[in-house]
């Protein structure tokens, strides 16, 4: 029956699949991963069944340009056994869907696997999701932790084989990035701060602000000892790094102490002035409430 699926959808969507409103056969250069879809892939990984070695799902995202961003990810029922393996596929496909009305510029981008192992089975799992997305990716992590690190695999596939005759495929390996926004960063921080310890400590926002100015302090002290270094010779110089450091240093706003005590004013009104507004809304809330009962 899977067979057949795959036969059906192939022979109607084929290699140049139909993908947001116009047909295309998309290259990808490379994958930009957000660190929640790894977490989702651990969390999967914990919760699943004793029989299961592995737990594969949908990986959820959009292309440009070459590059694949994937941002969300599922995770789909499967039986795997030495004879044989087994999905819900119509499972994958309806939970697709729904993720797609939530947002219209998500699409089905490949699908993930924990284990670095790719097997025949990783063949026919893709083989599925070739007939959901032009060019799915394939991400694997290893999530035994057998080289002492999480060690993350993104690949995609090229058709080999003779025409009208017997057909496979090759996993290819792309290059891939996990990229966050800065509100990802400070939580990535924070909770590798928690390793080794089981109770998680409760901070308030300016114990969190002082922790996060030490950190940006001490980050700035080993950027300046690199760069005294370099200057007396004891450390060779790099053109990259010293790019990226212009970068980093151009990017910062030239503003005197007197404009930025401005502008914390400035802020710390419009805080206080939100937080006397919510406490309106929390009394009239409350006399409505009494007058109601009353009523």
């Amino acid at each position: 029956w899977y067979q057949r699926r795959v036969r059906e959808r192939r022979g109607s969507s084929g290699i140049n699949a139909e993908y947001g409103g116009r047909t295309m056969n998309l290259p990808v250069r490379k994958v930009i991963i957000h660190p929640v879809v790894l977490f989702n892939i651990v969390d999967n990984y914990e919760r699943r069944n004793d029989n299961n070695k592995r737990v594969i799902g949908t990986l959820m995202g959009r292309y440009d340009k070459g590059t694949v961003y994937v941002t969300e990810s599922f995770a789909v029922p499967h039986q795997e056994t030495e004879e044989e393996v087994s999905m819900d596929m119509e499972y994958a496909m309806r939970i697709g869907e729904l993720q797609k009305k939530v947002n219209t510029s998500m699409y089905t981008v490949g699908w993930y696997s924990s284990g670095i192992i790719i097997n025949e089975y990783s063949s026919l799992i893709h083989a599925f999701y070739k007939c959901q997305c032009p060019t799915p990716v394939h991400l694997t992590v290893d999530t035994q932790l057998k080289e002492q690190k999480m060690k993350i695999n993104t690949h995609i596939t090229s058709q080999i084989g003779v025409k009208n005759g017997t057909e496979g495929c090759i996993f290819t390996p792309v290059s891939h990035s996990i990229i966050g926004s800065e509100a990802d960063q400070v939580s990535l921080k924070f909770f590798q701060g928690l390793r080794g310890t089981k109770k998680t400590p409760n901070l308030n926002d300016q114990e969190q602000i002082i922790s996060s100015c030490d950190d940006m302090i001490s980050q700035i002290n080993i950027v300046m000892g690199h760069v005294k270094k370099v200057l007396s010779g004891e450390v060779p110089s790099d053109k990259e790094l010293g790019r990226q450091l212009m970068e980093v240093v151009q990017s910062i706003p030239n503003l005197d102490g007197d404009t930025i005590t401005n502008m914390l004013n400035s802020h710390m009104q419009d805080l206080l002035a939100v937080e006397y507004l919510t406490y309106l809304t929390r009394q009239q809330l409350a006399i409505s409430a009494r007058i109601n009962q009353i009523l």
